[in-house]
This record gives structure tokens, sequence and C-alpha cells, in this order.
């Protein structure tokens, strides 16, 4: 008796969540999602899963079969999707997941007591690590430091010093509806990325506190080959497009543009014939490579000193992940320069 009692006095305590996925074309990944939050730890009446979706593949069909899970038809879009989703949420706390996460039992316990704890929190971002199954192609890749930090959490991803974050990730972020009425919601001119950035900035702009908690955390699939690597960062290069709209001289200056890597390929060429000199030139290069990264890579000293905890060597510490982190800056290059081109930006 006195167990039941309890029980229902620390129901009182557990604030209304709205889970919200957008979907397109995840069947190969909506049914390992959707399995772990059947597993969620929270009671039934104080959560929902919404599922927005814009596929042209099966994963509506897949969705429906799980009759707990509430299925929003959309236009394509990441703020289209997300804005029908906070919209027609029935609870107050909007957290929005990847279709490509696993969700830990305790995430919405997590949630519910920060902001309980937190009153002046307008929103929380959390960390999204590979998960225990990633094979060492993936584990590579979540060591470049994205999503959410990667294999070293959101943290890496920070500006040093508090818990105030200058952003919330779109695969692990969770606002107060109120907050996200008071900015009208995502900016649908954010259609193809950068909508969670750029809605964090406006929150800030108005003075609310966007926090990082350690213990939000969730598993994201990172990408498992070179092809979904090479993919994946040219989309994210049309989300930095959007978000800082260089010019095209602009795109040309930055070290990662694909003309430099071609002259840097001559240069080997040019001095293959000539091993030694071939050798003491790219050892220095590469060293003032790593000290580059260290110096302003973010992730990167996160990455030096977690590495036994993410059980990745130091051989891959120091070779493998760098040519990954230069792979990924070349190709977001590439999707600048592809969104420019599709908007023909001003040269200046």
């Amino acid at each position: 008796m006195n167990r039941t009692v309890k029980e229902l006095t620390n129901h009182n305590h557990y604030s209304g969540i709205s889970i919200i996925i957008i979907t397109h074309n995840e069947e190969d990944n909506i049914i390992d999602c959707l399995d772990s939050l059947s597993q969620i730890d929270y009671p039934k009446d104080k959560y929902e899963i919404v599922v927005v979706d814009a596929s042209t593949d099966s994963t509506p069909d897949i969705v429906s079969g799980y009759p707990d899970v509430k299925l929003i038809k959309s236009q394509k879009g990441f703020s289209q999707q997300r804005n029908t989703g906070w919209r027609q949420a029935l609870f107050e706390l909007i957290a929005f997941i990847d279709a490509d996460t696993i969700i830990p039992p305790e995430y919405l316990k997590v949630v519910n007591r920060v902001f309980q704890k937190e009153k002046k929190s307008a929103a929380l971002g959390g960390n999204a690590y590979p998960p225990s199954n990633t094979n060492r192609f993936g584990l590579w890749v979540s060591c470049v430091g994205h999503p959410a930090g990667g294999a070293m959490g959101l943290k890496a991803n920070m500006d040093q010093g508090g818990k105030q974050a200058s952003f919330v990730p779109g695969c692990n972020m969770v606002f107060r509806k109120k907050a996200l009425r008071d900015v009208n919601g995502f900016d649908l001119s954010f259609h193809d990325g950068g909508e969670d950035v750029e809605i964090s900035r406006r929150l800030h702009s108005k003075g609310y506190h966007l926090e990082y908690v350690p213990d939000l955390t969730l598993y994201h699939k990172p990408r498992n080959s070179l092809k979904k690597f090479i993919q994946w960062n040219i989309g994210v290069g049309v989300t930095k497009y959007n978000l800082q709209r260089p010019s095209l001289k602009k795109l040309i200056l930055q070290p990662s543009f694909p003309l430099w890597l071609g002259i840097l390929i001559l240069i080997v060429v040019f001095l293959w014939n000539q091993p030694l000199t071939l050798t003491l030139v790219g050892l220095a290069g590469w060293i003032a490579y790593l000290i580059t990264l260290y110096l302003f890579a973010k992730p990167f000293p996160h990455l030096l000193k977690q590495r036994k905890q993410i059980k990745v060597s130091f051989f891959s510490v120091i070779f493998i992940i760098p040519i990954l982190i230069y792979i990924r800056q070349v190709f977001i290059n590439i999707g600048q320069l592809k969104k420019w081109n599709r908007e023909r930006g001003p040269f200046d």
C-alpha cells in the first residue's frame, strides 16, 4: 500500500513530454529507434511519440505498425517537419531525436529532472555517442566529433566554461514549447539543414538559456562506409552554407577547397623520385596539420584525452582520423559550392 501511494505521489512530478522524430526515407533505421522507445521508463500517460514523415519509401508503413506512435504526413523539409511536429504536440516539453538514434530507457527521466530543477532553461542539448555494435570505420567517423560531439560528447563542440550551450544539436535537443512559440518556431528557409543552430542563435538573442546536459545521452548510428561519410558531409556543407552564406571567394580561400588538394597531389608526384625530400616535407606538413587540429579543431584535444576510453589506437588518432577530418572538410566545401551554385551567391 505504501509503495503504491509513493508511486502515485512521484507520478505527479513527471512532466508531459512529446518525442518528435522527423523522417525522410528512414526504412533502414526507424525500427531500431522505435523499438528502443518502446522500452522507455516513464509513465505512459506522460509522453507521446510522434513521427513527422515525408518519405517515399516504406517508412510510414513501418511506423503504422506501432500502435502507440502517432504518424503525421508532412512536406519535406527540416524546419517544416519540426514545426509541424511541435505545433501538434500534446505536451509542453518537446524532445527532437533522429530516426537513426537509439534511446536509452532513462532518457525522459533525465529530461524531466533537468527541467524540474533548471526553471530558467529553455532548451537542453545532449550527447550522441556511437552504439556499442559500431564497426571500426564507424567508430573512426564518430571520432571526427560529429554529430553532437560524436564519441567525445557534445562538450567537445562547446566553448570553454559553464554549462551554457552555444547551440543544441538536432539529433538530441529538447525545448520548452513556450520558447518555441516565442521565436515562432524554426525558420522555414532552413529546409535542408542548419535549423538547429539557427534557432539556438535566435533563442540566445532573446535571452534564453540553453543548457548542455552530460546525462542527456542517446546513441547515434555513425556513417559506417566511406561513401555514406562523403554523402553526409556534402549535406553538412549545404547546412554550413545556409548558416554562413559565404561568397565564392571565401569558399576558394578555404584550405579544404578541392583545388588545393589537387596541388598537394601534384607536389607529391613532383617529389616522388626524391623520397628523402618527400618524406621530410610530408612529415613536416603532417606535424603542422596535427598542431593546427589541436589548436583550432575543438573535438581533437578531447579525442587525445579520451582515446583509451573510446577504444581507438594512438595510430588512429594521429593518422586515420585526421585524414577523415580532412576528407570531411573537402566534401563540406563541395557541399557549400553545390548550394552556392544553386543560389548563385555574390562574389565579393
